[in-house]
């Protein structure tokens, strides 16, 4: 749905996926997982970010692009997912 309210932040995120699995919708959370920390990765990241939105590039939680916490906690989200649920995220 295109007014839909989409997560703009890895911290929300975490839930997003979250939900997906626990609705059953199994393929889906390892590609919403894949696709948005992947995406910070094809962006040149070695950490993850504070905010990311695929849509907005210059998206910040400080109201100024360059301003963005580059080495976030939740970082450790993937590694999360990938240990909790290995019969998802590690085919």
């Amino acid at each position: 749905m295109k007014s839909a309210v989409k997560p703009g932040a890895p911290y929300m995120y975490h839930y997003y996926v979250a939900a997906l699995i626990e609705s059953g919708l199994k393929a889906e959370a390892k590609e919403a997982l894949t696709s948005y920390w992947g995406g910070m990765i094809k962006k040149g990241a070695d950490t993850f970010w504070e905010v990311y939105d695929p849509a907005d590039e210059l998206k910040s939680p400080y109201n100024f692009a360059p301003i963005n916490s580059y080495c976030h906690a939740w970082s450790c989200t993937p590694v999360y997912f990938i240990r909790k649920y290995p019969e998802i995220f590690q085919q």
